[in-house]
């Protein structure tokens, strides 16, 4: 029994050294070979960083009429736990509107009747008037903001625009920016 324990000891003990011999290298240095090379393995591993990704949504038409309506952009968060980095913003700002040949100004056209009609975008209805400017920015999130924003769209002198069919668009650029 004795014996047993013994053997087993010893090779448990075999194993130990050959296996340190396997996971370390070594190198023999004497006075007659003072250098050795030694080639050691360096491994680095990195994982892409999570980069939030963000959806803003615009409405492909939107319908003028005298009395204003909503223009509703939306932003979302495709993955919830990502936030807007620090110092930083979505910003919608609006390129360019109006119509073929005209995109300079907030109008529509009657190509049938040639004729034009113009609009306004403002904030709020308490703020009427207050229209926004091609190059303006007209939304924003910042941080964990996210959600839907409206800002109002409406004809002007709606009563002396002539019958007819009217079109236009209106331009955004969409774009992570510093605050």
């Amino acid at each position: 029994m004795k014996l047993r324990k013994v053997m087993s000891l010893a090779v448990v003990a075999a194993t130990g050294v050959m296996l340190a011999g396997q996971t370390a290298m070594a190198a023999e240095v004497s006075e007659n070979t003072p250098d050795q090379d030694v080639q050691q393995k360096i491994v680095l591993e990195k994982t892409e960083e999570v980069v939030p990704t963000y959806t803003v949504d615009v409405p492909a038409t939107v319908t003028l009429s005298k009395d204003a309506q909503n223009l509703s952009f939306s932003m979302n968060l495709e993955n919830h736990e990502n936030f807007i980095p620090d110092g930083k913003k979505i910003s919608v700002v609006i390129e360019s509107a109006g119509y073929p040949t005209e995109l300079n100004k907030f109008a529509v056209w009657d190509s049938r009747n040639l004729q034009e009609a113009s609009y306004e975008i403002y904030y709020s209805d308490a703020m009427a008037g207050g229209r926004y400017s091609i190059g303006d920015e007209i939304v924003s999130w910042e941080g964990s903001d996210w959600g839907t924003q409206n800002r109002r769209i409406k004809a002007l002198d709606y009563d002396n625009i002539k019958p007819g069919n009217y079109s236009g668009v209106i331009n955004y650029s969409i774009s992570l920016t510093d605050k």
